[in-house]
């Protein structure tokens, strides 16, 4: 029997939820995904100076997961800064001890000990958890049967398979990477289009 995947320990969320390249419209952006934990082994590693041992320590993995975790975000972001790709910063198997939250209002950044009704900044009530836990975001996804993921180029709609992130595959009839159906990333592209025209 094989051994439980265990969490990946994220001490703090990125202040941003991406990057785009100056130039391009967001809606002609092919997205590339970083999840929590990718972004977390390049602040540790490129950012505080750690080694990676003492990152393994702190975010509570082996040596060598961190080393896969750390080589894949580097192959996304090199992939983003070669191809002018847009960074997409969400999602994850990951666990933190604190809520996270994002003002859909004034678009700060919260961090609490306690589950939050409204922005600590601007009292909205417009906040979107950053932290859901992976088995709610299954319950959401029960009724479509684990979700989608698509292509926003050619509307390319494959079913979800679990344990596979949508972005490591690819689309076989343009050749980008998919991205998962009704996500916040995609919902935001869908807004962005929609302002466009």
């Amino acid at each position: 029997m094989a051994r439980p995947k265990r969490k990946r320990t994220v001490s703090r969320p990125p202040l941003m939820e991406g990057f785009k390249p100056f130039g391009i419209p967001i809606t002609d952006l092919e997205p590339v995904i970083l999840f929590y934990e990718e972004v977390e082994v390049i602040r540790l590693l490129d950012y505080t100076g750690m080694t990676q041992a003492e990152a393994a320590g702190v975010m509570d993995v082996s040596r060598p997961t961190l080393t896969r975790i750390y080589e894949k975000a580097r192959r996304t972001i090199a992939e983003a800064l070669v191809e002018g790709k847009a960074i997409f910063i969400e999602g994850g198997d990951f666990h933190t001890t604190e809520f996270w939250y994002r003002c859909e209002s004034c678009f700060k950044l919260m961090i609490s000990e306690a589950e939050q009704k409204v922005c600590q900044y601007c009292h909205s009530g417009e906040i979107r958890h950053l932290t859901r836990t992976q088995i709610k975001i299954k319950e959401e996804h029960q009724h479509e049967g684990g979700g989608f993921c698509i292509c926003i180029d050619c509307n390319l709609r494959i079913p979800h398979q679990e344990g596979v992130p949508c972005r490591d595959l690819i689309c076989k009839q343009c050749g980008r990477s998919l991205i998962r159906d009704n996500s916040y990333h995609h919902q935001l592209y869908l807004k962005k289009k929609e302002e466009k025209s």
